[in-house]
């Protein structure tokens, strides 16, 4: 009777125990359930840069539209704007660098524009638009930074240079993309033209000889014929 009684408390206990068990694995799998409820219920902003001209000029203005893209599941609020400053040296900036928003609901969008005017070519890298904001209530205020920018300014020739290179491309179905592709290409133009032109003098050469040859010959035969 002992060992039967034995049994039945063991087998009893195990059993609570696999009942405890799997009640504490569903309530981890609704702890998860909530946090995703959570995470969905935030906003999430998406910054993007983008310079009007595709090849802007020296001393030409151009725009620079910043615009924020709220791509979460709830409005963000307390939205602040910042612009990485231009060095003042190559470049006039029109405009205000910041801005500020109130609210950005779920999948709108707001944009700053400001001018700008490149004093003489050059390359500089600008880092990424930083923007602060309330992703949900009562949560702190998070930052996201936009991508960095690599801004060159032509010069007049430069812009004229590239337009022709991209005409070239299309004409020649993508063949020439280069200046060192049509540079190339000059030099076996050029060996060609050398080459035509030496085949052409030979030729030439060649066609003048015969007939001064023949000249003789048939003035060789006109003596002959008075001789008789």
């Amino acid at each position: 009777m002992s060992r039967k009684l034995l049994l039945t408390i063991l087998f009893g206990t195990l059993l609570v125990c696999s009942t405890l068990t799997r009640a504490e694995e569903e309530v981890e799998v609704d702890d998860d359930d909530d946090e995703e409820e959570e995470d969905e219920d935030r906003a999430t902003l998406i910054v993007r840069r983008v310079v009007a001209d595709e090849r802007p000029l020296e001393g030409k203005q151009t725009t620079v539209t910043i615009s924020i893209y709220n791509a979460g599941k709830a409005p963000a609020t307390g939205v602040k704007l910042t612009e990485a400053s231009w060095p003042p040296e190559g470049f006039a900036v029109e405009g205000e660098l910041t801005a500020s928003f109130d609210r950005i609901p779920e999948g709108a969008s707001v944009q700053h524009t400001y001018k700008l005017t490149g004093k003489e070519a050059s390359t500089v890298r600008v880092p990424g638009t930083v923007v602060t904001y309330t992703p949900a209530e009562d949560e702190p205020a998070q930052t996201t930074v936009g991508a960095q920018l690599t801004f060159h300014t032509y010069t007049i020739l430069e812009s004229l240079t590239v337009k022709a290179l991209e005409l070239g491309a299309t004409v020649t179905g993508g063949s020439f993309t280069t200046p060192q592709d049509w540079r190339r290409a000059a030099y076996v133009a050029a060996a060609l033209g050398v080459g035509l032109f030496g085949y052409r003098s030979y030729t030439s050469m060649a066609a003048s000889n015969a007939s001064r040859r023949r000249a003789k010959a048939l003035a060789a035969l006109g003596e002959l014929e008075k001789d008789k």
